[in-house]
């Protein structure tokens, strides 16, 4: 029964930690700005010929690409920390006292 126990525990955190380091990755680039070369010569040429400049005219959000399998792993990967983080409160708790 412990064998068992100690199998399940291990292959959590090893999913957990995988899926977190997948959702670092996926935020960083889901909100990142992109900054054409045509935007950066529209630009250009608008610099040159005075007119009024906003940076939002230019920049263009990047595609998402997330799907629903994605989106699923992201929601088990923060159950699995919610767990983690209680069982470790727990066991801090514990050896505390």
């Amino acid at each position: 029964m412990k064998k068992i126990v100690k199998i399940i525990g291990i292959l959590l955190v090893i999913s957990f930690l995988s899926l977190y380091l997948s959702s670092l990755n996926t935020n960083y680039y889901s909100n990142k700005n992109v900054l054409t070369e045509e935007a950066i010569k529209n630009y250009e040429k608008d610099l040159k010929e005075g007119k009024k400049i906003d940076i939002n005219n230019y920049i263009e959000k990047e595609k998402n690409y997330n799907n629903h399998v994605s989106s699923s792993f992201l929601k088990m990967s923060k159950l699995i920390d919610k767990c983690i983080n209680k069982s470790l409160k727990l066991v801090i708790k514990y050896l505390d006292s």
